[in-house]
């Protein structure tokens, strides 16, 4: 469903999304999206967010609607940019339409593609002390 990590050094939150959604898993999901959230902005400190849906399935049109819920929670931390690795064309129709015009994500069909721009703004930061 939803599984997270987060790396403190490049601080950046790396959210894999896996199958195929109920409405509950759904809900479960976006619980697990504001901890993770929360968990990589508790310093208070700009963070990368790399969500990777290489494995998440075509979701029916209740939960495609109820992505919008994931953008708001999204809006609530520093987040300087948000890869999202997503190689089906119609998956990616799904999320863009819960997304803003906002230039602090892009969606990408590789890892490498992602990581090269999330990369570009985590050299930049100083080391944690």
């Amino acid at each position: 469903m939803l599984q997270s990590t987060f790396d403190p050094l490049r601080r950046r939150l790396h959210i894999k999304y896996t199958g195929f959604w109920s409405p509950a898993d759904a809900d479960a999901a976006l619980s697990d999206f504001q901890q993770a959230l929360s968990g990589a902005g508790a310093a208070g400190r700009p963070f990368t967010l790399l969500d990777d849906l290489r494995e998440w399935s075509p979701q029916s049109p209740k939960i495609v609607d109820g992505n919008a819920a994931f953008t708001r929670i999204f809006q609530q931390y520093p987040i300087s940019r948000n890869a999202m690795i997503i190689p089906s064309a119609l998956i990616r129709r799904q999320v863009a339409r819960a997304l803003d015009n906002d230039d602090a994500w892009r969606t990408f069909d590789t890892f490498d593609e992602a990581d090269n721009w999330l990369a570009e703004v985590e050299k930049s930061w100083p080391l944690m002390s």
